[in-house]
């Protein structure tokens, strides 16, 4: 399972930043933002993109992701692969519109 890559200091940053801010996200967006840290491995910078696991999908599906996406902050790249976000996304079918912005990465950019 892709968890045990994941190093104890990027998952105390992911979860920083992912869900410090939770409660304003919970707020303004619809499901459980605190559900999608059984996603966190699969958003890693390191290593190849997996495929997400069942889990993983059905958290996507109980959380407005554009919601989200449009209130991660601009840096949260630097501890994430938006890419593979995005990709997590397609998989899990529940792919994001080209011309989103999630974080501080266009979408469209990161489909072509």
């Amino acid at each position: 399972m892709p968890a045990t890559n994941v190093s104890y200091m990027t998952w105390v940053l992911v979860a920083a930043m992912l869900f410090s801010g939770s409660d304003i996200v919970s707020g303004q967006c619809q499901g459980s933002i605190q559900d999608l840290k059984i996603c966190v491995p699969y958003f890693q910078k390191k290593g190849p993109k997996i495929p997400p696991s069942q889990a993983c999908c059905d958290a996507i599906k109980g959380v407005d992701i554009l919601c989200v996406c449009h209130h991660l902050p601009p840096d949260i790249g630097e501890l994430i692969s938006i890419e593979k976000v995005v990709f997590v996304l397609q998989v899990c079918r529940e792919p994001l519109a080209p011309g989103t912005k999630c974080g501080s990465k266009n979408i469209k950019a990161l489909l072509s």
